[in-house]
């Protein structure tokens, strides 16, 4: 996983093959068994963009389909399934070495005037109040935290407990696991300008978290359950984000069952408006047995 803002944003520059392809490069990480899937969704938002640039993105359904090689290039083939006079939906197909292992639908909107309604932001407590997650998660460095105490690219601060630390604890009443983000230093001015690249900025942020209330729902870190990834994807794109000021994701968990885990997540400006909406669910393996 990339560590700084600018190695995120370095990501998105995606080079054109010809043909409706596109090569998506790899981070210089360390410690990377697979390809981080919020890199592979934004990558592909950047390839399905190319072919519909006057129009915004509203929506895209994403599913994982094998693991990434994180030392092999990305191929994005864009197909054009619609072309309407409002909408535009494309088909992404992701592989390495002739190898699938993501499809995404994106679609795209004309700019229209419609009626504005949201559900409110969640009265929590201010990100001021709160300790960054780096601080939080001190005891727990030697148990592999290490990327998220060393994460440059955002500051995070969780309203509620974090799951390594909600498992050594009673099991809550309702798995929700909320917390405040915000890059961390000067926001370049391409992302403040582009809103095709701030969004593309918000779905690889928006995958670090989102089963995180699965863990705190089933009592379990992902170092003690079988297993831990992500099946699909799907985010809906609300009003512009602002990476300047502090987001809220509001995460929860209605449901985990049968090997699966089921992450809701609602992303709010400072300003309380509804940026976007989350959805993942996750592969949790098989319930391990006592001997």
């Amino acid at each position: 996983m990339a560590e700084t803002l600018t190695d995120i944003l370095e990501l998105f520059t995606i080079e054109d093959v010809g043909g409706g392809s596109f090569l998506g490069r790899q981070p210089d990480g360390r410690d990377r068994v697979r390809v981080y899937g919020g890199q592979v969704v934004a990558q592909a938002m950047m390839a399905a963009a190319r072919s519909a640039p006057t129009r915004q993105i509203h929506s895209l359904h994403v599913a994982f389909l094998r693991p990434g090689n994180p030392a092999s290039p990305l191929q994005y083939d864009v197909t054009t399934l619609r072309e309407g006079r409002t909408f535009s939906t494309r088909r992404v197909s992701t592989s390495q070495a002739g190898v699938l292992i993501m499809e995404a639908m994106i679609s795209f909107i004309e700019k229209i005037d419609g009626d504005d309604y949201q559900h409110p932001m969640p009265d929590v407590p201010a990100p001021e109040t709160l300790i960054p997650i780096a601080d939080a998660l001190k005891p727990y460095a030697d148990e592999e935290y290490s990327t998220l105490v060393r994460n440059q690219a955002f500051e995070m601060r969780y309203v509620d407990l974090p799951p390594r630390i909600s498992v050594d604890g009673q099991p809550p009443a309702v798995a929700v696991c909320r917390l405040w983000l915000r890059a961390d230093g000067e926001v370049p001015a391409e992302v403040r300008d582009d809103p095709l690249l701030a969004n593309c900025l918000l779905a690889y942020v928006s995958d670090w978290s989102i089963l995180d209330p699965v863990q705190i729902g089933v009592g379990k870190t992902w170092q003690t359950l079988d297993a831990m990834a992500s099946l699909d994807h799907a985010m809906w794109f609300h009003r512009p984000v602002d990476f300047s000021d502090w987001l809220l994701y509001d995460q929860q968990s209605p449901s985990a069952i049968g090997g699966r885990g089921l992450g809701c997540g609602a992303i709010y400006n400072r300003t309380g408006a509804l940026v976007c909406t989350v959805t993942q669910e996750g592969y949790l393996g098989r319930l391990k047995r006592r001997s």
